[in-house]
């Protein structure tokens, strides 16, 4: 099998490294020689760091990512109103959310992909796209044609991929105007700025502080419906606006651009032999930071599919389960960060939306689960990213991880027949949520947990939803 992949910014590049940790051969087109050279993402999450670090780079990425220490919200006064402190709390044996300055992040996913078998076409653009039902053509800007047997677009919001096959974006309604200001600080320690990720409700101009990776630092201003959003961005304005916080003589300007945050999602992200991911597929707010590392949790979803569909222990009908799937993850986190923008504008008195406080830093928000897919059974943990996955490293990587209680009798024999690649590990119920048997797949979510009664059935449900 082959891939090609349109784009090769951060998710591309992701997806890419994923596909070389299957062997599965693939290509990347990218218009840029060089990678984007100013900050647009700014933290990842441990389960994407996590799941980085089980491809083999957490020693190139660990110099790059700082852990973020807390996050809250706060009036126009700068009274706390919620927030958490994440000091040394971690999940999946790493800080709950890291840091970075996006350049250098791209720079080493670029290099790791190149380094691992990837094929970078760098300079190129996609400018059309051929697809029957054996291979995928893609002609590129000058007149070369790569063929492959799947086509992903990474290609972003403006995806010329999503157009080429007609796949509409839904609309969640959230528009708003803001500017988004990078500074580089002088001085760190004697800029008296916080070391927090903060929401500013503030009735007259909402404002969102984020403490970047080393000395970058980040501001978010609320455009208002009675401003330009071109004028706002004049050097001028923009100290205006920062000289609350920030002096010129302190920081150096790195990057003002005003954006309209969207809140959009994909209707299909595969079609044929098509497929989508990140921007492409689905747009958001920043305020909860998600939009990369969606982006990267689709890698992670479809890569070990593609593996499966190549090493024939699926069919290609394997990726419906990828839209099944992402499309709810993607349209979760979107509305997630949606409400975080409401709760934002309702905490600063401007609009009440109805949002609970819950969706706020400090708040309990469920954790979202795949409901159908490749899954099988109900329970509270069904479709969740497994609690303890970080213990179990060595795992291949596109093999499923079964953990069977230590004291579970009648499911050897299940588990020798069952056809689908596995790695057998017995452990104490403290693992296995008090189940007798867990199956978590190879990105890290648990497709089943059953007793052993259930067993024949479950497993037997998994392997009809991966044909």
């Amino acid at each position: 099998m082959s891939v090609v992949v349109v784009g090769g910014g951060p998710v591309g590049l992701v997806m890419s490294l994923v596909l070389s940790a299957h062997g599965v051969e693939n290509t990347v087109v990218e218009r840029d020689v060089s990678v984007y050279g100013l900050p647009r993402a700014i933290v990842m999450d441990a389960e994407i760091r996590h799941s980085l670090s089980r491809l083999g780079l957490a020693e190139i990425l660990d110099p790059l990512l700082e852990e973020m220490v807390a996050a809250d919200f706060v009036d126009a006064a700068n009274n706390k109103l919620m927030g958490v402190d994440l000091a040394g709390v971690t999940l999946f044996g790493c800080p709950v959310v890291s840091k970075h300055f996006q350049p250098m992040l791209d720079q080493a996913l670029r290099t790791a992909a190149s380094s691992r078998g990837a094929h970078l076409l760098l300079g190129r653009q996609a400018q059309d796209f051929s697809v029957s039902a054996n291979e995928v053509r893609v002609t590129l800007d000058d007149n070369s044609v790569v063929e492959a047997d799947y086509l992903i677009g990474c290609d972003g919001a403006s995806s010329a991929v999503r157009k080429s096959q007609n796949i509409a974006l839904e609309d969640l309604g959230f528009n708003q105007d803001w500017l988004v200001v990078d500074l580089k600080l002088r001085n760190r320690e004697s800029s008296d700025l916080p070391n927090v990720t903060r929401q500013v409700c503030d009735k007259q101009r909402p404002t969102t502080l984020v403490s970047g990776f080393q000395d970058y630092y980040r501001f978010e201003f609320q455009i208002q419906p009675d401003e330009n959003p071109k004028l706002m961005c004049e050097d001028a304005k923009v100290w205006e606006l920062l000289q609350r916080w920030i002096r010129p003589d302190t920081a150096s300007l790195v990057r003002k651009a005003a954006y309209r945050f969207h809140a959009v999602v994909a209707t299909s992200m595969n079609r044929g032999r098509v497929l989508l991911a990140g921007d492409s597929a689905h747009q958001m707010p920043p305020f909860m930071g998600q939009g990369l590392n969606s982006g990267m949790r689709d890698a992670l979803n479809l890569g070990w599919k593609l593996a499966y569909v190549e090493r024939g222990i699926s069919s290609s009908q394997l990726f419906d389960t990828y839209s099944i799937e992402r499309i709810p993850g993607a349209r979760a986190t979107v509305e997630q960060s949606v409400d975080t923008g409401r709760l934002i504008d309702q905490l600063a008195g401007r609009s009440s939306h109805g949002v609970s406080e819950s969706v706020g830093y400090g708040g309990t928000r469920k954790r979202f689960a795949y409901e159908k897919g490749v899954v099988a059974g109900t329970g509270e943990h069904v479709g969740t990213l497994y609690s303890q996955w970080h213990r179990f490293n060595e795992v291949d990587p596109w093999c499923f991880l079964v953990l069977q209680a230590h004291d579970s009798a009648g499911i050897d024999a299940l588990l020798d027949t069952w056809r689908i690649p596995h790695e057998r590990q017995v452990v104490g119920r403290e693992l296995t949520y008090g189940a007798d048997c867990v199956v978590v797949r190879p990105d890290g979510y648990v497709a089943a947990i059953f007793s052993a009664d259930e067993g024949r059935e479950t497993l037997s449900a998994l392997d009809e939803a991966l044909r």
